[in-house]
Formats: structure tokens, sequence, C-alpha cells
């Protein structure tokens, strides 16, 4: 499974309450909601934060679904972006019911489910059709995982592999699904197409088996989809203040170098490996597993000399903002090393502001091996996510730049 299912569940985890005493307010919850201006088209997204209510550092869309080859079609808000990840998740409960898709049988006949696993938990649902519009670009007959699903085929129970606590649902996930646009194409991919027993997509005529499911039958990045502009993403945020603020705005563009707003222009490209990883070196360790990822709401890294925090599941709380610097490097050989500074704040004084978006705010990886660059990275950043195999004017994917 690939290391992009782990970071939702960090996302899910790591910001569990932050209010409480003990921690000082670094400020007042800003005035003004932060915005950065892209030129416009028709491949461009809107882009905004989730409420302070719903969590912090949670990157937010709306999409439009459609009935497959219809004009009956919905917009959908409050989806998560997440660059960590490949395909559309939708809870059943935000899909109107006047708004049928198409559920899919797979390779052996049955109907078709998936079991996402994540770190601390899973996603179950079935396997359906439908046209996705973003923007004015459409990925038409895009297979999409339906979780919280009370399928009108039936409900079948979780297999026994499924592991974990459910995060199929409003409650846990906080938004109403998650769009996934990392630099993959298929959710699975090879693997699931060729292994009977891969423990992700099962049919369940009756009881539930699993089988290895043709690539056109797995839920897939709907960018990939796309006519046009299909190539990758450009991710545009604003910066923000140090202590924060109680919202942002900012744009998804579809395509690199497929027009005159999504020119790679003088980024530095980071060539990636075959897992979507580059190189890290922080605190003279090179760790190999490392990662941009809108869906992770920290920076998460091991730091054995910041305290964690009381309030902030897995945050960090240092004394006093910690300015830190690392350096990154892709895996082709002859790449640039390039010099990141960031700073680390107290999480929970940060989070008590009653701000809902923060550019210093980290915590403890669970995986010792890895480096996740989670949203804080992005702010004030413009970064490009090109996906496997696909041409660009600064190389072929997969590739991040800035």
């Amino acid at each position: 499974m690939k290391k992009a299912l782990l970071l939702l569940v960090i996302l899910l985890a790591s910001c569990g309450g932050g209010g409480g005493g003990g921690a000082t307010p670094a400020s007042a919850p800003a005035s003004t909601i932060p915005s950065v201006t892209v030129a416009p088209g028709s491949n461009v997204l809107s882009l905004y934060a989730a409420p302070a209510s719903v969590n912090v550092n949670v990157l937010l869309t709306s999409i439009t679904i459609c009935t497959p080859n219809s004009s009956n079609c919905t917009v959908i808000p409050n989806i998560l972006v997440d660059t960590g990840s490949y395909g559309i998740r939708l809870l059943k409960s935000a899909i109107p019911a006047s708004i049928p898709l198409t559920q899919l049988n797979g390779s052996g006949g049955g109907p078709l489910f998936e079991c996402t696993q994540f770190a601390s938990g899973y996603t179950w649902g079935s396997v359906q059709v439908a046209d996705v519009k973003m923007a004015g670009e459409t990925a038409y007959g895009l297979p999409v995982q339906v979780v919280d699903d009370i399928s009108t085929v039936q409900n079948p129970a979780v297999p026994a592999s499924c592991t974990g606590v459910s995060i199929g649902n409003a409650a846990a996930l906080n938004a109403n699904g998650i769009l996934g646009i990392g630099v993959f194409s298929y959710e699975c991919g090879q693997y699931c197409a060729t292994s009977a027993n891969n423990g992700v997509f099962f049919e369940c005529p009756s009881a539930c088996s699993s089988l290895a499911e043709p690539l056109n039958l797995q839920p897939q990045n709907p960018v990939s989809r796309f006519s046009l502009d299909n190539n990758g993403v450009v991710i545009v945020l604003p910066q923000l203040a140090a202590a924060g603020a109680s919202g942002l705005t900012g744009s998804l563009i579809f395509g690199i170098g497929t027009r005159s707003n999504n020119a790679p222009g003088s980024a530095t490209v980071v060539p990636l490996d075959a897992s979507g990883n580059f190189t890290t070196v922080f605190n003279n360790q090179t760790i190999s597993s490392s990662f941009i990822d809108t869906g992770s709401n920290m920076y998460f890294f091991q730091d054995g000399a910041t305290p964690l925090c009381k309030y902030v599941i897995q945050g960090y709380c240092p004394s006093s903002t910690q300015q830190l610097s690392a350096t990154v490097q892709g895996t082709a050989t002859g790449t640039p090393a390039i010099t990141v500074n960031f700073s680390v704040g107290n999480a929970d004084a940060l989070v008590s502001t009653g701000n809902a978006v923060f550019n210093n705010i980290a915590g403890t990886t669970i995986t010792p091996s890895s480096f996740d660059w989670g949203l804080p990275f992005l702010f004030g950043r413009t970064v490009y996510f090109a996906i496997n195999g696909s041409m660009t004017p600064a190389g072929s994917g997969p590739f991040v730049a800035f």
C-alpha cells in the first residue's frame, strides 16, 4: 500500500483539541482572509480553508458530480484537497438521491467494493461511476469510491482484512470527500490489476472476495482523465503571518505548461522515485521517504529535542518559535539540493487563537524514516505536481517543483 494513504489519517488524528489552559494565545484571529491572485482560466479551481471549528490547515474545494452521460449534476462543497492520494472518495450522505451514480461490477461480474487502508483506519465503500467537473474540466465516466455507503446493491460486511476504525464518515472526515490529485494516475495500479488477493478491491455478490481488477475499474486521479491540462496540477496559496489567519483563498490550476497560467517558469524541479518520494536532509539525517502533501495539516518529522504538546495530538510545542532548516533533493542524479527554511511554533498556543490556518505548525511522525512536508510548506509558494509518465516543459513526471 502506498505511503500516501497514511497521510490523511495523520491529518484526521493530529489536531484533536486545541483549547483548554496552559497555552498562551499567539494573537486574536486575523481580521482579513489572505488570498492570492492567478491568471484566470477555465482550468482554475478555487480553494479555501475549513473553519477552525472543524480542524486546522484543512484545504478544501467544491466539485460537481453528474449522473453519467447526463446533465443531472450537483455541486458538492467541502472536498478535502489531497496531493498524497489518487482518486475521488465521496460520502454517500453528501450525494443527493436525485443524482444516481452507476454501480461498477468487477472483473468477476460482482458488485465492486474497495477498502482503502490508512495508518489508523480505513474507508470502505462501493466503486461507482460519475462524471466529475472541476472548473472547465471534465472527467467522464470516472470510477469513484462512495463511502459511508448503504449501497443500492447491498451493504456488505467490512472484510476482516480491512482493519482499524472507519474514517469514512462525516464525523471522522470533517469533509464531504477527498480529491486525490497526487503524482500518480491510479489508486492501486498494476499490483491490484494482477494480484487476486490484493486486499483492496472486493466483489460482493454475497460474501466478499478480493479479486484482481483492471486499471479502468480502479478509482483514478481525475486530472489524468481530462482531455486537456492532464499532466499535473499547480497549487498556489498565500503567505501567512506567524500567528496564522482565520481562513484563506487560493487556486488549484490544472495542467503544467499547457497554458500561460501554469507555466513552470524558474521553478526548481525535484524528481521523485517510483513511490513518489524525494530526499530530505534534516538534523544530519538523510530521509529518503520525503514528500509534499496537502492532506497533512502539519509538517511531520522526528525531532527528539522539541517537546510535544499537551493538547494538540502529536504536535510540537517549543517554548519559543524555532527557526529550522533542511535540504531537499530529488532522486535523479545531478539534481540540485534546495535549502528550505521553516519555523515551528507552539501548536497549543497557535491553535488556541481560534485561527484556522498556520504556516508554522508541526508534529512528530509515526514513521521515523519519513519527512512529511505538509500543508504549511505550500503557504506563500507555487508548487507543481507532475503526474507519473506525463510530459511537461520542465521534464517528465513524476516530480514536484517550487
